[in-house]
C-alpha cells in the first residue's frame, strides 16, 4: 500500500476536482456499468421515500441527471445540481426533449442556494459526498442539503464503505489511511473520442462515522443498508458491501 500521508500532515484533495472530469466525459459518463441500474434504483427510492407524486426532489451531484430524469418521468418535480456544466447541459437537453418537469443547475454541493424547498433529497453514487475533499467540505454538503429540505423530509445518501475498501487494498494501491481516501488512476474518453489520464479521489466512511456526521448536522438517521448499484434494497449492511446507504430525516 502506498500511503500518501504523514502523521503530522493531512492529505487533502480539491473538493472541485470532478468538475474537469465531468466536463470532459459529458454523456460518456453513462457508458459506465454502474449507471445501468437506474430504473431499479428509482423503484426503490420511490418506495422508501414514500412521498406523493409532484413533490419536489433534489438530486445533489446529479451527473448527467439519470435519477432526476427518471423521477420526473414518474411524475415528480426534479431539481438536479452538479459542479460540471457539461453534465448539466446534457441533463437539461434531455429534460427539454422529453418535456419533463425537471430542472438542472450548475452548483457546488457545498454552497447550495435552496432554503426549505424540497420534500426529499438524494445524493447517490458519490455524486458529491465522498468527493468533497476534507471533513469541513463534507460537512458543508450536509449543511446545504439540510437547509434545502423541508422539516421532516428524507435524505437518501450512498457512500463508499470504508471497511469494504480496506479489504481490497493491495501493496500497489494508493490509499490514505488517515482520511480513508483511495486514489485511482483512469483513462477517460470524451464523446469526441479524445482521451485523458485522470486521478479519481474517493473518500470512504464507516456507518458510525456517517451517523455521527449526519446527526451533528441536524439529521435523524432512520436506517442504513448495504448498497449495490442496480440492486437497492433494505439489505443489512456487511463489510462486503461496497456502499452504505443512509436514510436520514431532516428534523
Amino acid at each position: 500500500m502506498k500511503n500518501r500521508n504523514k502523521i503530522n500532515g493531512a492529505f487533502e484533495y480539491s473538493g472541485s476536482y470532478y468538475e474537469e472530469i465531468g466536463d470532459f466525459l459529458k454523456e460518456n459518463y453513462l457508458e459506465y456499468g454502474f449507471t445501468k441500474g437506474t430504473n431499479q434504483e428509482v423503484d426503490f427510492l420511490v418506495d422508501i421515500m414514500a412521498i406523493p407524486q409532484h413533490s419536489r426532489i433534489l438530486d445533489i451531484g446529479c451527473g448527467p441527471g439519470r435519477h432526476s430524469l427518471e423521477l420526473a418521468r414518474r411524475g415528480y418535480q426534479s431539481v438536479g445540481v452538479d459542479i460540471s456544466s457539461e453534465f448539466i447541459k446534457y441533463a437539461n437537453q434531455v429534460a427539454k426533449a422529453e418535456r419533463l418537469n425537471a430542472e438542472f443547475f450548475v452548483e457546488d454541493a457545498r454552497e447550495l442556494h435552496f432554503t426549505e424547498e424540497f420534500e426529499g433529497a438524494i445524493c447517490l453514487c458519490e455524486g458529491a459526498f465522498g468527493l468533497a475533499g476534507n471533513e469541513d467540505n463534507h460537512r458543508k454538503v450536509l449543511k446545504s442539503v439540510y437547509n434545502a429540505l423541508r422539516p421532516g423530509a428524507l435524505f437518501v445518501l450512498t457512500v463508499v464503505n470504508a471497511l469494504c475498501v480496506a479489504r481490497s487494498i493491495t501493496d500497489d494501491s494508493e490509499f490514505d489511511i488517515y482520511t480513508c481516501t483511495k486514489i485511482d488512476k483512469d483513462t477517460i474518453t470524451s464523446p469526441e473520442g479524445e482521451t485523458k489520464d485522470v486521478k479519481i479521489y474517493t473518500t470512504a466512511f464507516t456507518f458510525r462515522e456517517l451517523k455521527f456526521l449526519l446527526e451533528s448536522e441536524g439529521f435523524e438517521v432512520a436506517a442504513a443498508y448495504g448498497c449495490s448499484v442496480g440492486q437497492f434494497s433494505e439489505k443489512p449492511l456487511t463489510v462486503n458491501d461496497f456502499e452504505i446507504m443512509m436514510i436520514a430525516r431532516r428534523i
